[in-house]
């Protein structure tokens, strides 16, 4: 009876740290739909700051935003880009090899990291960066102008 009463004991205590478990994890996932929900919203609101040229602003919302999501490439991007708006290139390629890390598929971010070391003057590595982002998406006639003008800019220092 007593080996009976244990395992009893036993199996319901197995069952309440399941459902503990259970409930513990439907917090947890509350909690990161919330985190995204205000990583979002503040990515909205930087994205309105940088439209406005105010990129210092940009870049304290979507630095917030990294916070909550610190593995959203997009983030990573949008603060490379008011980054480099604001010549703080060191930090901008920073950002942009995040973003390129998270997402090596995306053009995107290698056109960022491309800007970034343009703005450093490092132009045959911002060619590199172009070539990388046209090749995820050929038909991107901005890429291609700007590559060419990181082009130009080597050919004249060479």
């Amino acid at each position: 009876a007593v080996l009976e009463a244990e395992a009893e004991t036993r199996r319901v205590l197995e069952e309440q740290e399941r459902e503990a478990a259970a409930a513990l994890a439907v917090v947890e996932a509350e909690e990161a739909e919330e985190r995204g929900r205000r990583a979002e919203q503040l990515k909205t609101d930087g994205n309105a700051a940088f439209r406005e040229a105010r990129y210092a602003e940009a870049v304290r919302l979507y630095s917030a935003a990294v916070e909550l999501e610190p593995e959203n490439g997009v983030l990573f991007s949008n603060r490379s880009g008011a980054l480099t708006a604001l010549a703080s290139y060191d930090l901008a390629l920073a950002d942009a090899d995040r973003c390129t890390a998270l997402r090596p598929d995306w053009p995107k971010g290698f056109a960022r990291r491309a800007a970034a070391l343009h703005g450093l003057r490092r132009f045959a590595l911002a060619v590199n960066a172009y070539d990388a982002a046209l090749a995820l998406d050929p038909s991107d006639g901005i890429l291609v102008t700007a590559r060419r003008q990181s082009s130009f800019a080597l050919a004249i220092e060479t």
